[in-house]
C-alpha cells in the first residue's frame, strides 16, 4: 500500500494546525526516513514555498527538522523510490514505497525545483543548488527544458525580476522581520526609474541588520548590475553579505564601496571573493577614502589581473598608497591583456606618490583607452607624468587633473618639450586642472602655446587657479591667451596678479572662443586706486559688441562700491548668462543697481549674489524688479545673508524669497517676448544723446549756409550739398522707428515663420493621430491573438475600441501648444534679436555718416567765410558768451568745456548742458550714476573728493572734475600755504603766526610774511595771484583719486584746515541765499570801479574756480539747493563776484549715479 494514504484525515488536520494559515503548503507526503542503516521511521515531508519542514507521523505532530531551499547543497536520487538531500553536515535519506516506483520521489524533486524557480526565476537551478544528481537523466529532463506544472511563466517575473519575493525569502532566510516599505519602494520607485542601481543609502533610516536580507536579495537576482553603499556606516554581518554576494552574483557590473571606512583586510577579502567567482561580471570597482593601504592594493592587484572582461572604471583615490603599491597595482593591470583597450577612468588621486612609479608610467604610456585620469594631490613629477602621457594618453585623454602636484625642475630651462608636445598633439582632452601646482612660467607659456597650436580640440576647460602665477604670471597670459583658441573655460582665481589684471582680461576679451571666465579672489590685496582700472576692463569687454562671454564669476572678491560699474554694464549686456558675484559687500545700493539692470536684461539667466551683506530693503528692490523680468532662471537663496534678516524680521524675509523663487519658478516656462520693450530700450541708447546734437550741427550748418548765401553766391553746389545734408539729418533722426515699423508692417501682414509653425502642428496632429490609431489597431489584435474567446463576441471588442478612442485622444490644443508656443516662442525671440541688432546697426551707422558729413560741411563752408564772424551765437557754447575779446573768449570757452558735463546751476530753470561730441554706442549703454547712499544727511556727491584722477583723454576732459591752469601760471601746493594748529610747546625758534581773524577776505589777502616763513607765496596784486589758489587746489585734487567715499572714509577725505577755516565764518543756511544774491549784485556794481576791479581781481578769479569745483562735485539727488558741505557753502557765496553779471546758466548733470562716492569714468552718461 502505498505511504500516501498513510497520512490520514488527523494526521493532515494536525499538519495544518502545527503549521499554521500563514505557511502555504505545496506539497505533503509521508516517507521513511533512514535513521540509521537498517532502521527507518516514518516521517510527514512538507513543502511550503521557502522551507522543507520534517514533521513526525504521529498526532497531534511535532517539527522534527526544517531547513531552507537555499542550505541545500546537493540532491540526488540512485534509486526510483529515494532521495537524499544534502543540508551542511547532515544528509536525509528518505524513501517511498516500491509500489509507487519513481512517482512521489520526482514529485518531490519537481515541488522543490518549482518552489526554488519561483523564487529565483532567471537562474538556473544548478547555480542555486550546486549538484542535482538523478538517475536516470530523463526524470528532470523536463525541470531543465523549463516545463512545470505550476506555470510560473505565465505569472511573469514580476517588477524587478521578482526582487520583493526574493527579498521576502531572504527575510526568511535570516529570520528578519520583513519590511513592505522596502519592497514598496523597489516595485514603484526604483521600477518606474528604470534603474538598475541598488543604492543602500535609500534605506539607511532602517536598522542595520535590517541591511542583511536586502543585501542577500541581489544573491541571485539579475536585474540589478549595480550596487552601490556609498559614505555609510556598514556593520561587520551587512559586509560579509556584500562579499557573499560578489561572490555567488554573476551580474552584478558596478560596486561601489566608497568611504565605508573599511581596512586592508576587507579588500584582501574582497579579493578572494572576486577570485572565487570565475563568471563575475564586474568591470567598475571603487574603494576610495578608504584605508586600505599597499597591503589592500597588493591583495587587489590578483584579480584585477584575471578580471575575465577587463575594467572599465577604477577609483583607489585617498587609499593610502605608496609609490609601492601603485607600482603593483599598475604591474597587475599591465598583465591583463584587456586593460589597455577596456580601462577608461583612473583615479589615483591623494595617495603618496613621491617616488617614482615607473610602472605606472609605462601603463599610461603604452597605447590605452583611458579618457579621464586624476592623479591630484599625489607630489607626482609632472615633468614625467606628461611625457608618458604624450606618448600613450594623448589620442583618447578627455578630463586629466593633475592639480597639487609640482615641477622637479627648479630651473625654468630644464622644462621637457613633451610638456608642450602633448598640449599639442593632444586630440580629445576637454578638462584639465593644474591649479596648486607652483607652475614656473616657463611651463605657463609652452601649455598656451601649445594648446594655441592645437586645431584638433576646441572648448577645453583650463583651471589655473591658485599658482600664484603673480604680475610676471599675469603678462605671459596677457601675451598668449588671446591667440588660444582651444579654451573655452579658464579659471585664473586666486593668483595675486595684481594690477596686471586688468590686461589679462583686456587680452582675454580679443579671445571669442572663451565663453567661461572665472577671477574670484584676485583683489584682495590690491590697492584700492588699481582695482577701478580691472573693473573698467571687465566693463569694456561685456560692452563690445562682438563679446561672446556666457559665463562670469568673481566671488569673494569684496569689492564693494567697485562692483557697481560692472552692475550697471548688466543692464544692457546681450551675451552673459550666468555671473556669480557672491562675496563682495555690494550692500542694498548694489541690490538697488542689480535690480535696476534685472528690469531691462533679457540674457541673464542664473544669479549667484550671497556673501553681499544685503539687507530686506534689497532683497524688496530684487523681487520688484524679478517682476518685469522673465528671463532670470536660477537664484539660490542667500543662506549667509538672509540669516540676519530672518532675526529682524522672519515673516518679511519669508514673503520676499517666496516671492523671488515664484517667478524663477515662473520664467522656467517660455514666454514670447515683445520686441517692442528691447526696440525701446536700443531707441535710448541710440537717441539719448544723438538727436540733440544732430540737432545742434543742424543749427550751426545753417547759420553758416545763411552767412555764407549773404556774403557769395558762388557756392550753390556746397550749399544745396549741405541743404541735402540737413534733410538727411532731420530724417535720420526718425530711422530708428521707421526700421521698426517696417518689421512691424511685415508681422502684421502674416509672419510666414508662424504660418509654416502653424502648418507644421496640423500635419503633426494628423501624425500622431494616425499613429496613436495604429497603435490601438496592433494591441487588439495582440488581444485577439491571446484572449480569442473573450473577445468571441463581436459587443465585447466594440466597447473596447469606443473605450480606448476616448482615452488616446489628443487635443490639438496641445500639439499647437507644443509648437507653435513652446519652439516658436524660442524661435520667434531670437529672429526679433536678430532684427532689432540689424535695425540697430543700420540707425546707429547712419547717424554716425550724417554726424560726420555735417561735420566735414561745416568745416568746408567755414573755410570760405570771411574772419568776422556771423552775430549768431554759437550753440554749443553754452557756458560762455560771445565778447569782443578773444582771449577771454577763448578762456571762457575751454573752462566752459572742462565743467559743462559736471556742473550744475543753482536755478532749476536752467538749459540742460548737452555734450557736443557724440558718446560712443559703449558709453551709452552704461547706466547713469544716481546717488543711492546718503550719510548723515549728505549725499555721497556732497563730500568733497580732494584727490580726482586726472583725465586721460579729450572726450574724458570734457568730464573731469578740475581744470589745470595754464602752463604760464606757477603752481603752488596747497599745503605749504596751510595755517599752522596753535601748539602746545613753546617754539625752538621764532615764527610767525597767521591772522587770527577767519575771514575769506583777510585769507586771501595774506602777504608772504604773514604766515611762515618757509612757504612762498606769490602777491596777490602779481599777474600769478589769480590762479595761485585754483592751482594748489587743483594740484590736490588731481593725484590719486579715491575710489568711492563712504562713511568710514569721511574723516580720511576731510577737508583741510583752509578750507575748515573758509567755512568756518557761515552762518545759517537761510542767510546763503541772501549773501549771495548780495555778493552778486555788489560785484557787479564793483565792475563800474577800476580800482576796486583791479583790488578785487585775485579773489574773484579764485572764487569763480573754486565754484566751478564745488559745483561740479554737489550732488545731483540734492537739486539745485545749496550744498550741504561748509566748504561748497563759503564757496558758493562768493563765486558769483567773478563776473560783473551772473554767469550762464550751467547744465545740470544726467540723471544721478546710485554709486555712492565714485567719479565719472569717460563714456558715461
Amino acid at each position: 500500500m502505498s505511504t500516501r494514504s498513510q497520512l490520514t484525515k488527523d494526521l493532515n488536520e494536525s499538519v495544518k494546525a502545527l503549521l499554521g494559515k500563514r505557511v502555504k503548503i505545496l506539497l505533503k507526503n509521508v516517507v521513511r526516513l533512514e535513521v540509521k542503516a537498517d532502521k527507518t521511521e516514518n516521517r510527514v515531508l512538507v513543502f511550503s514555498p521557502c522551507r522543507l519542514f520534517l514533521l513526525t507521523a504521529k498526532v497531534p505532530t511535532r517539527i522534527d527538522y526544517h531547513f531552507h531551499y537555499l542550505e541545500v547543497q546537493a540532491i540526488e536520487s540512485k534509486k526510483q523510490n529515494q532521495l537524499c538531500l544534502s543540508v551542511g553536515d547532515k544528509v536525509f535519506s528518505f524513501l517511498t514505497s516500491e509500489e509507487s516506483g519513481s512517482c512521489e520521489v520526482d514529485a518531490m524533486i519537481q515541488a522543490l525545483s518549482t518552489a526554488i524557480r519561483n523564487i529565483f526565476p532567471t537562474v538556473p537551478l544548478t547555480h542555486i543548488i550546486r549538484k542535482v544528481d538523478v538517475h536516470p537523466q530523463k526524470r528532470i529532463q523536463h525541470l531543465r527544458e523549463g516545463e512545470f506544472l505550476r506555470g510560473s511563466e505565465v505569472r511573469g517575473l514580476g517588477p524587478c525580476d521578482g526582487f520583493s519575493t526574493q527579498y521576502a525569502c531572504m527575510c526568511d532566510f535570516h529570520a528578519m522581520p520583513y519590511r513592505d516599505e522596502v519592497a514598496w519602494d523597489v516595485d514603484t520607485i526604483y521600477l518606474s526609474q528604470d534603474t538598475r542601481e541598488l543604492c543602500l543609502k535609500d534605506f539607511d533610516h532602517l536598522d542595520s541588520k535590517d541591511l542583511v536580507p536586502i543585501i542577500s536579495a541581489l544573491e541571485f537576482n539579475t536585474w540589478f548590475t549595480k550596487l552601490r553603499a556609498s559614505n555609510i556606516k556598514l556593520t561587520h554581518e551587512t559586509l560579509d553579505r556584500i562579499l557573499h554576494v560578489m561572490k555567488k552574483n554573476f551580474s552584478i557590473e558596478e560596486l561601489y564601496l566608497d568611504n565605508l571606512g573599511v581596512k586592508w583586510e576587507f579588500a584582501h577579502r574582497l579579493s578572494l571573493s572576486l577570485i572565487s567567482n570565475t563568471n563575475t561580471a564586474l568591470h567598475t570597482l571603487d574603494l576610495s577614502n578608504n584605508m586600505i593601504e599597499d597591503k589592500g592594493g597588493s591583495h587587489l592587484s590578483t584579480p584585477l589581473s584575471k578580471v575575465p572582461k577587463g575594467l572599465v572604471h577604477l577609483n583607489l583615490a585617498h587609499c593610502g598608497l605608496t609609490s609601492k603599491g601603485v607600482n603593483i597595482l599598475a604591474h597587475s593591470l599591465s598583465l591583463n591583456k584587456l586593460m589597455p583597450n577596456t580601462l577608461t577612468y583612473l583615479n589615483l588621486s591623494g595617495n603618496n606618490l613621491k617616488e617614482d612609479v615607473n610602472n605606472l608610467c609605462n601603463f599610461l604610456a603604452q597605447p590605452n583607452m583611458i579618457t579621464h585620469l586624476d592623479i591630484s594631490g599625489t607630489d607626482s613629477s609632472l615633468e614625467t607624468v606628461f611625457g608618458a602621457l604624450l606618448r600613450g594618453c594623448a589620442t583618447n585623454l578627455v578630463h586629466l587633473n593633475v592639480s597639487r602636484n609640482t615641477f622637479n625642475t627648479k630651473k625654468a630651462k630644464e622644462i621637457p618639450p613633451s610638456f608642450k608636445q602633448f598640449f599639442t598633439s593632444t586630440l580629445t582632452l576637454k578638462y584639465l586642472n593644474m591649479s596648486h601646482c607652483k607652475i614656473p612660467l616657463e611651463a605657463l607659456k609652452n601649455l598656451l602655446l601649445g594648446l594655441a597650436c592645437n586645431e584638433s580640440t576646441t572648448d577645453i576647460e583650463l583651471d589655473m587657479s591658485c599658482n600664484s602665477l603673480g604680475p610676471q604670471g599675469a603678462h605671459v597670459l596677457e601675451s598668449c591667451i588671446h591667440g588660444v583658441h582651444a579654451i573655452g573655460t579658464l579659471d585664473i582665481s586666486e593668483n595675486n596678479m595684481d594690477v596686471e589684471l586688468a590686461a589679462v582680461v583686456t587680452a582675454a576679451s580679443k579671445n571669442k572662443s572663451l565663453k567661461h571666465l572665472h577671477m574670484g579672489r584676485n583683489m584682495a590685496n590690491i590697492k584700492a586706486k588699481h582695482i577701478a582700472s580691472i573693473m573698467d576692463a571687465l566693463v569694456q569687454m561685456l560692452q563690445e559688441e562682438d563679446c561672446v562671454l556666457q559665463t562670469l564669476a568673481i566671488p569673494d572678491s569684496k569689492l564693494k562700491s567697485d562692483l557697481y560699474n560692472l552692475i550697471n554694464a548688466l543692464g544692457s549686456n546681450q551675451c552673459l548668462q550666468s555671473i556669480d558675484i557672491s562675496g563682495n559687500l555690494m550692500g542694498d545700493a548694489g541690490a538697488r543697481l542689480l535690480a535696476k539692470a534685472l528690469q531691462i536684461n533679457s540674457k541673464i539667466r542664473s544669479i549667484i549674489y550671497d556673501k553681499n551683506n544685503i539687507t530686506l530693503q534689497g532683497y524688496s528692490d530684487l523681487a520688484y524688479a524679478l517682476e518685469s523680468n522673465y528671463t532670470v532662471r536660477y537664484m539660490p537663496i542667500p543662506l549667509y545673508d538672509l540669516l540676519p534678516c530672518m532675526k529682524i524680521n522672519a515673516e518679511k524675509a519669508d514673503t520676499l524669497m517666496k516671492k523671488i523663487q515664484d517667478v524663477l519658478h515662473r520664467n522656467v516656462s517660455p514666454k514670447k517676448y515683445s520686441n517692442g520693450q528691447a526696440f525701446r530700450l536700443q531707441q535710448g541708447f541710440l537717441m539719448s544723446s544723438t538727436q540733440q546734437m544732430v540737432d545742434r550741427l543742424v543749427i550751426q550748418t545753417q547759420e553758416t549756409i545763411k552767412t555764407l548765401a549773404q556774403e557769395s553766391t558762388d557756392k550753390n553746389n556746397d550749399i544745396n550739398y549741405a541743404t541735402g545734408l540737413i534733410q538727411d539729418a532731420d530724417n535720420s533722426k526718425q530711422l530708428l522707428p521707421r526700421l521698426h515699423e517696417v518689421v512691424q508692417r511685415w508681422e502684421e501682414t502674416g509672419n510666414p515663420i508662424d504660418l509654416r509653425l502653424k502648418q507644421m502642428a496640423e500635419e503633426l496632429h494628423t501624425v500622431t493621430v494616425n499613429y496613436l490609431q495604429s497603435c490601438l489597431e496592433s494591441m487588439m489584435k495582440c488581444v485577439e491573438e491571446q484572449c480569442p474567446t473573450v473577445l468571441g463576441d463581436e459587443r465585447v471588442p466594440a466597447e473596447i475600441r469606443k473605450m480606448c478612442r476616448e482615452k488616446n485622444f489628443l487635443d490639438p490644443a496641445f500639439i499647437q501648444s507644443c509648437i507653435v508656443e513652446q519652439a516658436g516662442t524660442n524661435i520667434m525671440n531670437k529672429v526679433n534679436e536678430l532684427n532689432l541688432a540689424v535695425t540697430t546697426h543700420v540707425s546707429d551707422r547712419i547717424t554716425d555718416e550724417v554726424i560726420e558729413s555735417l561735420s566735414r560741411c561745416h568745416k568746408s563752408l567755414c573755410g570760405d567765410i570771411s574772419k568776422k564772424r556771423s552775430s549768431t551765437p554759437d550753440v554749443l557754447r553754452t557756458m560762455s558768451r560771445v565778447s569782443s575779446d578773444s582771449s577771454r573768449n577763448e578762456h571762457s570757452e575751454s573752462f566752459a568745456m572742462s565743467d559743462a558735463s559736471q556742473q550744475s546751476d543753482p536755478s532749476p530753470m536752467a538749459t540742460p548742458h548737452l555734450s557736443t561730441k557724440r558718446k560712443s554706442l559703449h558709453g551709452r549703454k552704461l547706466r547713469p550714476k544716481s546717488v543711492v547712499d546718503n550719510i548723515d544727511g549728505m549725499s555721497a556727491d556732497d563730500i568733497p573728493d580732494l584727490l580726482p584722477s586726472l583725465p586721460t583723454s579729450a572726450e574724458e576732459s570734457l568730464d573731469s572734475v578740475c581744470e589745470l591752469p595754464p602752463p604760464a601760471q606757477q603752481l603752488q601746493h596747497l599745503v605749504k600755504g596751510r595755517p599752522r594748529r596753535a601748539k602746545t610747546r613753546a617754539p625752538s625758534r621764532p615764527t610767525l603766526r597767521p591772522p587770527t581773524e577767519d575771514t575769506v577776505d583777510n585769507f586771501f589777502s595774506l602777504r608772504p610774511g604773514s604766515v611762515t616763513p618757509t612757504t612762498p607765496l606769490i602777491s596777490p596784486t602779481s599777474d600769478d595771484s589769480s590762479s595761485s589758489f585754483v592751482a594748489e587746489l587743483s594740484s590736490n585734487h588731481c593725484q590719486d583719486a579715491p575710489r568711492s567715499v563712504s562713511s568710514d572714509s569721511l574723516e580720511k577725505f576731510a577737508p583741510s584746515p583752509i578750507t575748515r577755516r573758509v567755512g568756518s565764518i557761515e552762518i545759517s543756511r537761510e542767510e546763503e541765499s541772501g549773501e549771495e544774491t548780495d555778493t552778486s549784485r555788489s560785484g557787479s556794481r564793483s565792475r563800474s570801479d577800476k580800482k576796486q576791479k583791479q583790488d578785487g581781481e585775485c579773489e574773484c578769479m579764485t572764487t569763480s574756480r573754486v565754484r566751478s569745483l564745488a559745483d561740479s562735485l554737489r550732488s545731483p539727488s540734492n537739486g539745485f539747493a545749496v550744498p550741504k558741505s561748509p566748504i561748497l557753502r563759503s564757496t558758493c557765496n562768493s563765486v558769483n563776484c567773478s563776473k560783473g553779471k551772473p554767469p550762464p546758466p550751467l547744465a545740470p548733470k544726467p540723471r544721478p549715479w546710485s554709486m555712492a562716492g565714485t567719479e565719472r569714468k569717460s563714456g558715461d552718461f
